[in-house]
């Protein structure tokens, strides 16, 4: 890294404040990749999704520019098709938000099958959409129920009876 990146870095951090985490959002093409971390083989799941890392987990992996290096991943397509890296160096943003698109190879077989499937995650994602969106009206709606009825009014009057009190509200 030159001097300059690095000064341009410095002062980047210094003026927005440097990020106490980190967010690579992994993404593949087309999309529905399966992607597993490299080394651990622990499992994210579908492409895209987000991974974060927070503050103690990078200063472990952070170089000498000041980057951080991060376990890579392995994304595998139903065809079999597959792309890899070993290591993920993130460096350069200023809000710790970073991106990477794993390609599928051209010349593997059976393309047709992975246009489908990644057809069939951007459709499930409309519906979880879709549902997250609903979830959310019918939320707001019995909030402001439970509001609304926390404003009206209640008249009460009470009537003594001998030693009893009845009271009635309305």
């Amino acid at each position: 890294m030159k001097t300059t990146n690095i000064f341009t870095f410095l002062l980047a951090c210094g003026l927005a404040g440097c990020s106490t985490q980190a967010s690579l959002t992994v993404y593949s093409q087309p999309e529905g990749a399966y992607l597993v971390e490299k080394g651990s083989g622990k499992s994210y799941g579908v492409a895209p999704t987000t991974v974060v890392y927070d503050a103690s987990t990078l200063k472990n992996f952070r170089n000498a520019e000041g980057c951080y290096v991060v376990k890579g991943f392995e994304a595998k397509w139903v065809s079999g098709a597959t792309a890899a890296l070993e290591l993920i160096t993130l460096c350069g943003s200023s809000t710790g938000a970073y991106n990477i698109t794993f390609s599928r190879p051209q010349d593997y077989p059976n393309l047709d099958k992975d246009l489908q499937f990644a057809l069939q995650v951007q459709s499930t994602r409309a519906l979880q959409q879709q549902a997250r969106a609903a979830q959310d009206a019918a939320d707001a709606a019995f909030y402001n129920n439970l509001i609304q009825q926390q404003r009206s009014t209640v008249n009460c009057t009470s009537t003594q009876f001998g030693n009893t009190v009845q009271t009635r509200c309305r």
